[in-house]
């Protein structure tokens, strides 16, 4: 496949020119600004224009744009590209786990989740019913997510048919399953109508890389439309060094379908491997091994810390979990790594954890209203019946545990306290 970002690139740093424009680095060949030739990412028209259309082709797109902000900015589009749609609405049913860029898309938009709780904290498992019983005559998109930080998946196809007969549009945050691109198993090809991807978690591609897919069939406006909603949030200065990544990722993507492949039975091999090892796996996706510390004495956190000193880093830990997120480009040889890892790690004595709470936080004001509002911060003992005027999460996982404009209430304290935080920003 033709790689017109990157040849443009290659070109432009053989020929040595003096630089006599941004950026201000002059050490990174392919580091440029939108000269003559590199096209301009909200206004595309020669090579990212190509190398996106060679992406719309590999998901099966209708369109496909490239995001430098990562899948924040796709969201921040998708949300702007259906607030345009239907105007009049302004009610967004999602998953309550989501990530906090969804929240703050609400707040700068005007529009107010409905939440839809799973049956685990942190899962994005809702079901269709769920999500259908959720749909009023204001509802301007359902926003689900396909993979949780677990490795949980939720029915993307199930949730695209109620949404159809719904008339509601289907918005699908797959940050966690860019990978999926080589499989039968993309939101795109289920039905979502928008669908945001983080090339560089699962893909060889630059942090920050990402795309925006929007399907053949969805509304007109959201195909024509999608630049002009992505420059509202993005920068005017995109890194040509992501896009770069997103070009040459496509030729990955085209070419290195067997060598995901192997990596996925790898990453299989492995949770049989660790299972026969007396390691306890929680049901993850293709791509992500998930352990569940408790049942071999550690916690989540103190297993990736053992983890760390045999030279394996995790993407994410808890008090019952540790998570190992691999990319469809992982070196084979690191598996084996994993295992001689593993086999070292002494066995405890098994514990029953106690399972984080599952909040419903009572809502006192919309979210825009809450950010925008008059805030002070105070210690979390203060807090008890105040509003929450912030976006209070960790990252990883991103997820906020209480969103903006809900009530602080006893048991919210007591799930903030026990994820050990100690002050919160509050409305006055």
């Amino acid at each position: 496949m033709n790689t017109p970002i990157h040849d443009f690139l290659s070109s432009y740093a053989a020929k040595n020119p003096v630089r006599c424009h941004m950026p201000g680095g002059k050490t990174t060949p392919f580091d440029i600004t939108e000269i003559e030739g590199a096209d301009s990412l909200f206004e595309s028209s020669g090579i990212i224009r190509e190398s996106e259309k060679n992406a719309a082709r590999l998901f099966g797109a209708g369109k496909t744009l490239f995001s430098c902000g990562g899948s924040t900015l796709s969201i921040q589009t998708m949300l702007s590209l259906a607030k345009a749609y239907r105007p009049e609405k302004k009610r967004v049913v999602a998953s309550r786990y989501c990530h906090k860029s969804l929240i703050s898309s609400c707040a700068l938009l005007g529009l107010v989740p409905d939440w839809v709780y799973p049956e685990e904290y942190l899962s994005c498992k809702i079901t269709p019913q769920a999500v259908k019983e959720k749909i009023t005559s204001d509802t301007l998109c359902v926003f689900a997510q396909s993979i949780d930080y677990y490795g949980g998946e939720s029915d993307i196809g199930g949730i695209a048919r109620v949404c159809r007969e719904k008339n509601v549009p289907l918005l699908t945050d797959n940050a966690h399953g860019a990978y999926l691109v080589f499989t039968d198993r993309h939101p795109l090809g289920l039905g979502s109508d928008m669908t945001a991807d983080s090339a560089h978690k699962t893909l060889p591609c630059l942090t920050g890389g990402a795309y925006l897919h929007i399907n053949k069939n969805a509304p007109e406006i959201f195909l024509r439309e999608a630049k002009s909603a992505m420059s509202l949030f993005g920068s005017s200065s995109p890194s040509y060094l992501i896009l770069d990544s997103l070009d040459l990722c496509g030729s990955f993507i085209e070419e290195e379908k067997k060598r995901a492949e192997r990596v996925f039975g790898e990453i299989s091999r492995l949770k049989s491997t660790l299972s026969e090892l007396g390691f306890t796996l929680k049901k993850s996706d293709l791509m992500r091994v998930t352990l569940d510390a408790p049942s071999c004495g550690y916690t989540g956190t103190e297993l990736a810390e053992v983890l760390r000193k045999r030279g394996v880093e995790s993407e994410f830990s808890d008090r019952k979990y540790t998570v190992l997120l691999f990319s469809a480009a992982q070196p084979l040889e690191d598996f084996e790594k994993i295992v001689e890892a593993a086999k070292k790690i002494p066995p405890k004595k098994p514990f029953i954890p106690e399972n984080p709470p599952i909040i419903r936080p009572k809502a006192a004001m919309e979210p825009r209203e809450a950010l925008f509002s008059p805030a002070e911060t105070v210690p979390l003992e203060k807090a008890a019946g105040r509003i929450l005027a912030d976006i209070n999460t960790p990252c990883p996982p991103c997820v906020p545990i209480i969103m903006p404009g809900e009530i602080i209430d006893a048991e919210v304290l007591g799930a903030l306290c026990g994820y050990g935080v100690e002050s919160l920003r509050v409305v006055k």
